[in-house]
């Protein structure tokens, strides 16, 4: 009587299945991250070292080199900004405002549209900045 053997199949393992979850989660993780970018008012923001990223629903407010006054990208008169910061807070639902000014401003105008912010009912006021090399003390020997 001949008995039947144990046969096993190739060595080799099917990949394929670990491929295609490999790409699956790539665009996954590519579709839902998120990118900020910030376009179409040219300035020049201060270096700090311990600047971190804004989240997406914000109330941004710019002051551009040329003493320019921009809310989420939009121009308009120093005088209109409360107004404007106003009718922000309700449509937003918040009453942080992160500002960014081109470092070439005078400190005057800053603090006049600080000024405008607080008395808008903002309650907190978030600096925007670049992120600044990190200097380590070996590169300074």
């Amino acid at each position: 009587m001949q008995f039947e053997r144990n046969r096993r199949g190739s060595g080799d393992i099917n990949i394929t299945p670990l491929i295609d979850m490999v790409f699956l989660l790539l665009i996954f993780f590519l579709l839902t991250s998120s990118f900020i970018i910030d376009r179409g008012i040219k300035i020049n923001l201060p270096k700090a070292v311990s600047s971190e990223t804004a989240q997406d629903n914000r109330i941004t407010v710019a002051i551009d080199s040329a003493g320019a006054v921009f809310v989420d990208n939009e121009p308009l008169l120093i005088e209109s900004l409360l107004d404007k910061l106003k009718k922000a807070y309700s449509e937003k639902e918040t009453k942080t405002v992160y500002l960014k000014a081109d470092k070439r401003n005078s400190v005057d105008i800053l603090v006049h549209v600080m000024d405008i912010i607080k008395q808008s009912g903002s309650e907190k006021i978030n600096l925007i900045t670049e992120p600044k090399q990190k200097i380590n003390k070996v590169d300074q020997q």
